[in-house]
């Protein structure tokens, strides 16, 4: 900046001898060399004077900006400590922040289990005695939950839409709040009753299919904790792999130990030389139960190679439980009767034959001197109707249960055989003594 007269300020880089105005400091210095090359010393000084300029204008910007700098980040390390400690921590000192993080969760948390436990109250009041006709179950709802004064309420809190004719106000069954339609979600009865008992049997409706007929409206924010609440139950009886295996390997020992009784009856229905069952049944029933050993023993062997650190509670109890199938197995699935040959049978069987014809034979006998004593005493009876072996009903009777058993068998419900072949027994009985009353 130059002065031309008292009344004029010129400005820019402007020629101490010809206030020319050159634009920059290069092009200055150039003009002042070539131009004015006698003014040596002027030009030193004039390079002299750009540069403590230079200087002084570099120095106090970074003054300025470290300054700047610093109080920012006074400022920022106040506000970020201000919630643990107004005391000055030491370079190089850690301090734990655990427990008040441990606060602020528990405030947080204890305000949410708090309301959520509200609403449980509230779910159970209303499904417990929750009337089957709608206006009885509108009325249940607001003597339960008294619903919010909605004339002064022109929009959806939720979704900022003009209540209308077409859009009309619903309350949250809950917390009684307004909310329209679209804004609305339903809670399934059944879904219901589970969270708030989950000891009760549940059939779920598809959420498609849950309507405010069959569900509760909710608002967002209690569907929220609601919803939270059911996963925390299921996430809490959800069955880990582990558990799975376990209770499939219980099932199979609780369906073998019949299976080894029937086993064993059925042996000793063929030693006894009896014809309710035969060695094909036996047979059958061997091998159930060795399929039962079999998967006994792969469940517990998986039970056995879940990870687990050794010398825990946790591989001990599966150590254990691995010993036990195995004792379960060696004691009561492999130790079985040994069957009989079909030689033993047959003869067990003759034998019982002629023990059974000789026995009717007696029978017979008896039969024929009590006619006797009765002709010799003058009584007479009329024997003249004979039955037709095809036509008589016990017959038929016993034909449908020889198929009845023949298809039990074929499905290895043995104990439904044994039942069958009693009665078949009883009707032969009957038969028998039918036929021996007609020969009398």
């Amino acid at each position: 900046m130059a002065t031309a007269n008292d009344d004029e300020i010129l400005e820019g880089f402007l020629c101490p001898i010809c206030k020319a105005d050159l634009k920059s400091a290069t092009q200055l210095t150039n003009h002042f060399e070539t131009q004015h090359a006698e003014e040596q010393d002027l030009l030193r000084s004039l390079k002299d004077i750009f540069g403590k300029a230079k200087k002084i204008i570099l120095n106090v910007d970074e003054n300025d900006l470290k300054d700047t700098f610093d109080r920012a980040l006074k400022i920022n390390t106040q506000d970020n400590n201000s919630w643990y400690t107004e005391e000055t921590q030491t370079v190089g000192v850690s301090r734990s922040s655990s427990e008040y993080f441990k606060a602020v969760r528990s405030a947080r948390l204890e305000r949410y289990a708090t309301e959520t436990n509200k609403l449980l109250i509230r779910l159970d009041k209303l499904v417990s005695n929750m009337p089957n006709e709608v206006n009885q179950r509108k009325q249940h709802e607001q003597d339960v939950v008294p619903w919010l004064d909605g004339s002064s309420v022109k929009l959806c809190p939720n979704c900022a839409k003009s209540f209308s004719l077409t859009r009309r106000k619903h309350h949250c069954r809950l917390c009684g709040s307004i909310l329209c339609h679209d804004c609305s979600l339903f809670l399934d009865f059944n879904v219901a009753k589970g969270i708030v008992d989950p000891s009760a049997p549940q059939t779920l409706t598809p959420d498609h299919e849950v309507t405010e007929k069959n569900g509760l409206r909710l608002c967002e924010h209690c569907y929220m904790l609601i919803d939270l609440r059911k996963q925390v139950q299921d996430s809490r009886n959800a069955k880990t792999a582990l558990m799975t295996a376990y209770e499939q390997m219980r099932s199979l020992m609780e369906q073998a130990s019949p299976a080894v009784a029937m086993y064993e009856k059925m042996c000793q229905s063929l030693f006894d030389g009896e014809s309710t069952y035969n060695l094909q049944d036996v047979n059958a029933m061997r091998g159930k139960i060795g399929k039962l050993a079999e998967g006994i023993d792969l469940l517990s062997k998986q039970v056995s190679l879940f990870p687990a650190n050794p010398g825990t509670r946790q591989a001990r109890l599966q150590n254990s439980i691995r010993q036990a199938a195995a004792n379960f197995i060696k004691g009561d699935l492999l130790s079985l009767r040994k069957l009989p040959t079909e030689a033993q049978i047959d003869e067990v069987r003759r034998q019982r034959y002629e023990r059974a014809q000789k026995k009717v034979e007696m029978e017979r006998q008896a039969a024929e001197k009590e006619k006797e004593w009765k002709e010799r005493e003058g009584s007479s009876r009329d024997n003249s109707v004979q039955h037709d072996d095809e036509l008589n009903p016990l017959l038929e009777q016993m034909n449908i249960i020889r198929g009845y058993i023949k298809e039990a068998r074929k499905e290895l419900r043995f104990e439904e055989v044994a039942i069958l072949e009693e009665n078949l027994k009883e009707l032969k009985k009957e038969y028998h003594f039918q036929m021996l009353s007609n020969k009398s």
